[in-house]
């Protein structure tokens, strides 16, 4: 999001100026005053300003395309995520209205591009901004006097930009030598050949195993499709079969075009729910390297999947239970908590059977579970010197495990600690060792994300500083949560020589998202001749680290 205000910070001076359209002296007013807001950094006085324009034109697209954009740089400069949100709905509402009062506009139709194709991308406005940009560059080519030099040039650039987060390589390639011929020897034209460049050097992902040949029953179905490409039918009953070989990617794509053909199929979006729900359900790869974002991408695909199949058929009891369930089941940030718990009730009073009502129930007391613990983060998160604070994390503190040694061939060193909070996500955690110089060793545990995404997306930095990856393919496991948990660490290093005597440091790490709270803890313990044990007790987040050595017998 902050990358989004940089950009629209250089940009909104050249639109400012350069709009091609003729506005009242008293709205260009309006939109000066507010751009010298914008400028100051006060981005609620710029809203504040074009709000009262919109009061004074009602009916102007540029109006309600500048407050619009003020909006959406609102959303850029929250660090509350549910807010941001709540901004660039509230901006694109604002920027969609300007696009339908005066399509024909470069003004609204570059303001809405820009944002389409900055924001993330499980909001679900790649495709419109890269649409409202593509009509913004056939503007320019009909009447070349409507659309200025400098929105032109930025419109190729975030074009070519929107293309490379939908991975359509060649045409982002296209779009970058038009921007290159339309302003050489600029910095921004450097920038565009530096970046073909490195996508002409891009491979297309090779698959890491190699795929098996298609069973008999699905090459029959591809060539009934392939010779009746429109028959929705075939393309479903192509789906299920890819559904029952376990390739729900390909799946995916048929039920896909199933639904393009027949769009009130509900067959088709109840098995693409099923398919997208088991890519969903891969867990963290090494997929999350190539693409942080693609597991929060499904989640939003799958909700937009139910709801329209929802909105098709609403008294579809599997339907509603299933999105019911999904939405209790799905991260904070997709914000369908509230109409799970309705669908859920839905479920309750309908003719659903007892087992499914059972099931509904249990779903329900989870839901709001998971509401009460939204309560107890804003305690630990605005109010972390309250006695209420101390409650929280007294609540939630777990009982202790004990490691049996015997299963263990000493000298070993166990690593016993609790980790005493709970967030919307589980947190990222890395447990290593380093010398008492301060130099790796060997990593113990560490979360699935930050395992994989590696330096993409850093959430641990010290470990990451220390360990510099070199180790993390055989440690990383599944997100551990709240609760005490043992390691045991047999004094290898992490090219599997036995360390030598002496002190060495034991780490823990953890960070929780989104209250980006965040602790390290070490102690220091001496592996010698004689058994040793060091505590350290401090903070909340990990209130206990004990470690132990247990030398050979």
């Amino acid at each position: 999001m902050k990358t989004l205000v940089k950009y629209l910070i250089a940009f909104v001076v050249i639109v400012m100026f350069n709009a091609g359209v003729a506005l009242s002296q008293t709205l260009d007013e309006y939109i000066k005053k507010a751009q010298d807001s914008q400028k100051s950094g006060d981005l609620s006085r710029a809203v504040k300003i074009m709000s009262g324009a919109i009061q004074k034109y009602p009916d102007n697209a540029a109006a309600y395309s500048y407050l619009g954009l003020y909006t959406g740089m609102q959303a850029g400069q929250t660090k509350d995520f549910m807010e941001a949100g709540r901004l660039v709905t509230k901006s694109f509402e604002m920027l969609d209205k300007a696009v339908s009062l005066d399509a024909n506009n470069p003004v609204p139709r570059f303001h809405r591009g820009l944002m389409g194709v900055n924001i993330p991308e499980f909001l679900g406005k790649l495709d419109l901004g890269i649409n409202d940009l593509e009509i913004l560059i056939k503007m320019s080519k009909e009447s070349p006097q409507k659309v200025s030099k400098d929105i032109l040039i930025s419109g190729y650039q975030f074009l070519a930009q929107g293309y490379q987060k939908k991975k359509e390589t060649q045409k982002a390639i296209l779009v970058l030598k038009k921007l290159i011929k339309l302003a050489p020897e600029t910095e921004l034209a450097k920038k565009a050949e530096k970046t073909i460049a490195e996508l002409s050097k891009t491979k297309p992902a090779q698959e890491t195993k190699k795929k098996k040949p298609d069973p008999a029953k699905i090459t029959g179905l591809k060539q009934q499709v392939k010779n009746d490409p429109n028959n929705p039918v075939r393309l479903i009953e192509l789906g299920k079969a890819y559904m029952d070989n376990k390739d729900f990617e390909e799946a995916g794509k048929v039920l896909k075009k199933a639904i393009e053909l027949d769009a009130n199929n509900i067959k088709a979006y109840k098995l693409l729910v099923s398919a997208l729900g088991e890519l969903a359900g891969k867990g963290y790869d090494e997929r999350i390297y190539e693409d942080t974002d693609l597991r929060t991408n499904l989640a939003f695909e799958i909700m937009r999947v139910l709801d329209k199949a929802c909105e098709i058929s609403p008294g579809d009891i599997e339907l509603r239970f299933l999105r019911g369930i999904i939405g209790v089941e799905m991260p904070f940030f997709v914000q369908k908590l509230e109409q799970a718990i309705v669908d859920l009730n839905w479920i309750l009073k309908s003719d659903a059977t007892d087992s499914t009502k059972a099931d509904a129930l249990y779903w329900l007391g989870k839901a709001y579970q998971k509401k009460a613990m939204t309560y107890w983060i804003k305690v630990v998160t605005k109010y972390s010197k309250s006695k209420a604070s101390q409650n929280v994390f007294a609540g939630l503190r777990p009982a202790f495990k004990r490691v049996d040694l015997a299963k263990y061939q000493t000298p070993v060193l166990t690593i016993d600690f609790v980790l005493g909070f709970r967030d919307e996500l589980p947190p990222q955690t890395a447990v290593w060792i380093e010398t008492k110089e301060g130099a790796f060793v060997k990593t113990i545990y560490v979360s699935g994300f930050s395992g994989h995404a590696k330096e993409k997306q850093v959430n641990l930095p010290t470990w990451s500083e220390s360990s510099k990856f070199v180790d993390v393919d055989g440690v990383t496991s599944a997100s551990i949560d709240l609760g005490h948990h043992i390691y045991v660490w047999d004094l290898n290093d992490n090219s599997g020589k036995k360390v030598n005597p002496g002190e060495y440091i034991i780490k823990v790490e953890v960070a929780y998202w989104p209250s980006m709270e965040y602790q390290m803890v070490s102690a220091t313990i001496n592996l010698g001749k004689n058994q040793e044990q060091a505590v350290t007790e401090e903070g909340n987040l990990i209130p206990y680290l004990e470690v132990k050595y247990y030398p050979s017998k």
